[in-house]
């Protein structure tokens, strides 16, 4: 262990003579001093043996340790900076690397490699090879969530067998209903006018196709009346010749107004639909498809009222 004991000069002591005032601590001759061990050791040695020796005797048997300066801090070197390019060079070098050593087992076997994700994707000749068989329990098992199911081919089947049965039946019904219909008015008979021509008889002679004769092309009642055709026939059995056309008829007569118009004369809308007065807010037509010639208490819309001379 090194000895702080501050160097002094050793003088032979008097018992009567008062100590010397010790010298300042770690100065020896105006300097700052470290003993060595072995100069502690003999310092000791000579002050407790009581003898003097000279100043000159004590610098030459102490040794001078220098105290150490301290150094100044060592500037950090650039060796790091200069290898941080080489070292990331060489990551990439390795990652470069263990890509290849992915991509060539495959491209050796003829498989196309996803640069995205590094995942194998079959060619087309592979993809066309390539069959898949399904069990075909599969198909049975319905699929039912949250107490709905997803409907089966043969519900869908089954259906639209059902929807063609009810159109086809339907559309037997309504030709069996208008077959009944054309024999019923066909084998009708209808009677001629009794009297000339006034409003009272174009109605009574009209009315005898009400509920009987459905619409159609037709202007004959054993066939079917159309609007026009309706009107054209019950004016020819007064001997009044009307062309076909709601428009046609209604230019062979004179435009009047609704309060002159009494039983007997016509009722035209531009829209293409013509019908005969009933001189009481009423009139008698042939109204559309799959329904009759019907009697309305009632008129529609805003009419243009003609008279036939």
């Amino acid at each position: 262990m090194t000895s702080t004991t501050p160097a002094r000069a050793l003088e032979r002591r008097d018992p009567n003579t008062p100590a010397a005032t010790p010298a300042a601590p770690g100065r020896t001759g105006g300097r700052h001093v470290a003993l060595s061990p072995r100069a502690a050791r003999r310092a000791a040695r000579l002050e407790d043996a009581s003898w003097t020796a000279s100043a000159e005797e004590e610098r030459r048997h102490v040794d001078l340790v220098p105290a150490k300066r301290p150094s100044a801090p060592r500037a950090k070197s650039s060796f790091a900076k200069r290898a941080k390019p080489f070292a990331t060079f060489g990551v990439m070098t390795l990652a470069t690397g263990l890509f290849v050593s992915v991509s060539l087992p495959a491209a050796a076997a003829g498989v196309d490699v996803d640069a995205a994700t590094g995942g194998a994707i079959p060619s087309a000749a592979t993809m066309q090879s390539v069959s898949y068989s399904v069990p075909s329990a599969a198909t049975d098992v319905p699929f039912v969530r949250d107490g709905y199911g997803a409907t089966s081919q043969e519900e869908v089947d089954a259906a639209s067998a059902a929807a063609a049965a009810a159109a086809a039946e339907a559309a037997a019904s309504a030709s069996a209903a208008s077959s009944s219909s054309a024999s019923a008015s066909a084998g009708r008979t209808y009677a001629a006018p009794a009297v000339a021509r006034s409003g009272e008889a174009i109605l009574a002679y009209a009315a005898q196709f009400v509920g009987v004769v459905p619409y159609g092309n037709g202007n004959d009642p054993s066939d079917s009346f159309a609007c026009d055709g309706y009107v054209q026939y019950v004016f020819a059995a007064f001997g009044v010749s009307l062309p076909r056309g709601a428009g046609a008829q209604a230019a062979s007569g004179v435009q009047i107004s609704a309060s002159e118009a009494v039983a007997g004369d016509l009722l035209y809308w531009p829209e293409g639909h013509i019908a005969i007065y009933d001189g009481a807010g009423g009139m008698y037509d042939s109204p559309d498809w799959g329904r009759y010639v019907q009697h309305r208490l009632t008129i529609w819309g805003d009419p243009v009222y003609i008279r036939i001379p």
